[in-house]
C-alpha cells in the first residue's frame, strides 16, 4: 500500500445509555507498515472547527490501538475477549473508559485494509453502548469513490 491513503471510518452504537447512532467520515492520511504492524495516521478537526487533533491507529496481529492527541486525548487498546481500561482526558476532567472487545477482524489486500471492531463501551463502570467500527484504508491512487448516493 502507498503512503498516501484515504481513510473511511464508520461507527455505530446501540444499547446501553445511548441512542442508536451511526457516524461516517472520509479523510486523508498516511499509512506505514513497520515491524509487521500497520500504522494509520490522520488529523481531524474538533467540533468547534478551530483545532486539529492527531489520530494514530496501530494494528497488530491480535490487537488494535487507537491514540487520539489533542484537546481530548485517549489511548484505547482492543484485544479480542479482553477488557482494557483507559482514561479519556477531556477539557473538564478524566473519564475512566472500559473496552471489552468481542471481535477484531482484519482483511489485507495489496492497496486496501479493512478492519472491523466489535466492542462494549463502559464509562465510569457503566455500560454506555455496544459499538461496531469499520475502518477501511485505501491507497489514494487506486481508490474509487462514488459520492453520488
Amino acid at each position: 500500500m502507498e503512503k498516501d491513503v484515504l481513510i473511511f471510518l464508520g461507527s455505530s452504537q446501540s444499547g446501553g445509555a445511548v441512542e442508536e447512532d451511526r457516524i461516517e467520515v472520509i479523510t486523508a492520511g498516511q499509512y506505514y507498515l513497520k515491524n509487521g504492524k500497520h500504522y494509520i495516521i490522520y488529523s481531524e478537526m474538533t467540533d468547534d472547527g478551530r483545532r486539529s487533533e492527531q489520530n494514530i491507529i496501530k494494528i497488530a496481529k491480535d490487537s488494535v490501538e487507537i491514540i487520539k492527541k489533542g484537546e481530548a486525548s485517549v489511548h484505547m487498546v482492543f484485544e479480542k475477549h479482553k477488557k482494557n481500561f483507559s482514561y479519556y482526558d477531556v477539557p473538564y476532567g478524566k473519564l475512566l473508559v472500559g473496552l471489552e472487545t468481542n471481535q477484531i477482524h482484519l482483511e489485507e489486500e495489496a492497496d486496501k485494509l479493512t478492519l472491523l471492531l466489535d466492542y462494549r463501551l463502559e464509562v465510569e463502570n457503566q455500560h454506555m453502548a455496544d459499538c461496531q467500527v469499520e475502518i477501511r484504508v485505501e491507497s489514494k491512487s487506486t481508490c474509487k469513490i462514488d459520492l453520488s448516493n
